[in-house]
């Protein structure tokens, strides 16, 4: 063997290297996560800044590899060939191609590829400084690709918008769902995610105390009454209405109470706050919005004619995020507690889409927003202790019931 046909050999492993260093690149670059780079980035970790810009290029990127690739794959096959021929004649082209092919599979292809699907962030830094190199060199020819590409795939399906999020809504609900799987967030932390998803979707009307379960007073009602009201409900703020509900006027806070010293007659109006409305079919999202920016704890909900629906709290909103919020006021907890594989014992005060929620279920009403309303309105009457019914494949005893309202009740699922 001459010097000639050793530098020949020696080019042509040369080249099959560098078709496998394509390939690398190639998947690599093409597979690394695009979140994790730009956290890499905003964080300064040195040669991340190269790759999000090789990344965010994805078409220049993806024909710099292609070109760069075809040609020594071209440029191995043809020295192949001839060296194929040299030492076999006529049937050295057959035994060239046959002998590429797998050395191009295996080592130009398949291994590289391999390696870097399972290394991409590595391989990804390190291929980087020469990727770009390439590229720039071989910078008219990508153009003239490019363009010639692109008016193909305009010919054939039309102009594309290449304007695409980095991850789409579907995309990183997956991935709360796969991080929880792998332990990376506890239950609860995937719960409240989800619900922030769920969050936009919703309308005033699916969150609030709906106008049955109003507690109000009249602007007539006295100092004492209201003293006692407070007292009763424990709640730190309650509607004051005039004539009937449907015409709320203020807000009465439990706190503004302590004010009043009992030298002049008690006048409600003095002490009352503005009333802040929304409509039934607002966005809670922007809601939301209005009830921080205006410093506003809690909101009447009209509906079309402009009738009082139900009232909702900033508590409610938060709710919808993290979950019941329990605090020292709060005179019953709105449990669930599983007596067997089946059978519940709920509070006849928790809210039917926490309910749902928790066992999977689908209880619905338009005009009661407890499970305990539920039931009543389902008997048509406030049902007595040990009365039950079968909705759907569930069965409802009540187990406590005071005056008006269902204290606690049985769920049992057929």
């Amino acid at each position: 063997m001459d010097g000639n046909t050793t530098g020949q050999i020696l080019l042509l492993i040369f080249l099959l290297s560098c078709s496998a260093f394509f390939s690398a690149s190639e998947t690599a670059l093409m597979s690394i996560s695009k979140i994790r780079l730009r956290h890499m980035a905003e964080n300064n970790i040195k040669g991340a800044r190269t790759v999000e810009k090789l990344v965010n290029n994805s078409n220049q990127l993806l024909s710099g590899i292609l070109i760069g690739n075809n040609i020594v794959n071209i440029g191995a096959s043809a020295l192949a060939t001839k060296l194929a021929m040299d030492f076999f004649g006529a049937a050295g082209v057959g035994i060239a191609t046959a002998i590429m092919t797998v050395l191009v599979l295996v080592f130009g292809e398949i291994t590289p590829k391999s390696l870097a699907a399972n290394n991409s962030e590595n391989i990804s830094f390190k291929v980087s400084g020469l990727i770009t190199f390439v590229i720039k060199l071989l910078g008219p020819v990508i153009f003239i690709f490019n363009k010639l590409t692109n008016l193909i795939i305009r010919l054939i399906i039309g102009r594309q918008d290449n304007e695409k999020p980095l991850i789409t809504e579907e995309e990183l609900k997956t991935m709360v769902d796969v991080s929880h799987e792998e332990g990376i967030i506890e239950l609860n932390e995937k719960e409240m995610i989800e619900n922030v998803f769920e969050f936009n979707s919703l309308k005033t009307k699916d969150i609030m105390t709906k106008r049955q379960d109003i507690v109000a007073i009249n602007i007539n009602t006295t100092y004492e009454e209201i003293k006692n009201v407070f007292a009763k409900e424990q709640y730190s703020r309650i509607p004051v209405y005039k004539d009937d509900i449907d015409n709320i006027i203020g807000m009465l806070y439990v706190k503004d109470l302590f004010h009043y010293e009992g030298e002049t007659p008690f006048k409600i109006e003095d002490y009352m706050r503005e009333v802040f409305y929304t409509y039934e079919n607002n966005s809670i999202t922007k809601l939301f919005s209005s009830m921080q920016k205006n410093k506003i704890t809690m909101a009447v909900v009209l509906n079309e004619y402009a009738g009082t629906e139900g009232i909702l709290t900033t508590e409610d909103l938060v709710e919808e995020i993290i979950g019941d919020i329990v605090d020292e006021l709060d005179e019953h907890t709105y449990y669930i507690e599983q007596i067997s594989d089946k059978k519940y014992l709920v509070n006849g005060e928790l809210r039917i889409e926490k309910l749902n929620k928790y066992l999977g279920t689908n209880l619905q009403s338009k005009y009661v927003t407890t499970i305990g309303g539920y039931i009543t309105e389902k008997f048509g009457r406030f049902p007595e202790k040990g009365e039950l019914i079968e909705v759907d494949n569930m069965k409802f005893t009540v187990k406590e019931s005071g005056r008006n309202k269902i204290e606690s009740l049985f769920i049992e699922i057929q």
